[in-house]
């Protein structure tokens, strides 16, 4: 391999890396993910979204939210638990992911992975939270840290456009999938 050879970017065989050799890791035990650099400020700020939103309740479950349904929609059944439910499930589906994120994060930087539904997972609640925010009649208010949080979900979605991936064991991401 000669001078030239060099100037111009090509290489000889195992200078970019080994050369045919591969790896196979245990499906199992590892995973594909997106490595987000995070600052730990914006992980407080989704944890006070997590807490305001859970404070302020969007529907609570009872007799008095059944009995305003059925006079509201008389031909219509409606399932408060369900529809609770459905209002609860993007704090539930981020909270974990939020949860681990901040345990590998000690210092000001770092970072997470997230895997593959992360993003989604994250806009859903914050999008649950701009709207509620946006309802007149609905007492959430966003906490002012909420452009920390819209900072770290823009990187997020950044990243997951992007085609690089690592693969981490599985002791290093959020239980539930995400």
């Amino acid at each position: 391999m000669g001078i030239l050879d060099l100037m111009l970017g090509r290489t000889a065989p195992g200078e970019q890396g080994v050369e045919a050799k591969s790896y196979t890791l245990p499906k199992s035990t590892h995973d594909f993910v997106y490595p987000i650099a995070v600052r730990r400020a914006e992980l407080e700020a989704f944890e006070r979204l997590l807490e305001a939103e859970a404070e302020e309740s969007y529907l609570d479950s009872g007799d008095d939210l059944q009995e305003v349904l059925d006079s509201v929609f008389e031909e219509h059944d409606v399932d408060t638990e369900e529809l609770v439910d459905r209002n609860r499930k993007p704090r539930a589906e981020t909270e974990p992911i939020v949860e681990t994120w901040r345990e590998q994060v000690s210092d000001e930087l770092g970072v997470v992975y997230a895997r593959p539904g992360a993003y989604s997972t994250l806009l859903s609640f914050v999008t649950l939270c701009k709207r509620r925010d946006a309802d007149g009649d609905d007492p959430f208010e966003l906490p002012e840290s909420f452009p920390d949080a819209v900072a770290l979900l823009e990187r997020l979605a950044e990243a997951t456009d992007d085609q690089y991936r690592a693969v981490v064991h599985t002791d290093l991401l959020p239980a539930d999938g995400h």
